[in-house]
């Protein structure tokens, strides 16, 4: 199985601060953005930026789909979410 890195554009319905805490609140995210595998800012209020390294090509399909837990952790709270894939030059 092929590993890809992703970028995500997420808007936000409620407030940048109340999806922080969803997000950090995923098993295992606090490790992967300790170990370097997820960077993630505040772009402004309602929109987030998510950079995924290393990920199965299979489960960035699945997130995309918003077919995962996390999708479903979210969606009160996340308006929308553009994927796209990091590729180097």
């Amino acid at each position: 199985m092929s590993k890809v890195d992703i970028a995500v554009i997420v808007k936000i319905k409620s407030d940048y601060d109340s999806w922080e805490k969803l997000m950090l609140s995923q098993d295992g995210q606090q490790s992967k953005i300790d170990e370097g595998k997820i960077l993630y800012g505040k772009a402004n209020d309602n929109t987030a930026i998510v950079l995924n390294f290393g990920i199965e090509k299979e489960d960035a399909l699945i997130a995309k789909q918003g077919k995962n837990k996390f999708a479903e952790l979210i969606k009160d709270d996340v308006e929308s979410r553009v994927f796209f894939l990091i590729n180097k030059l």
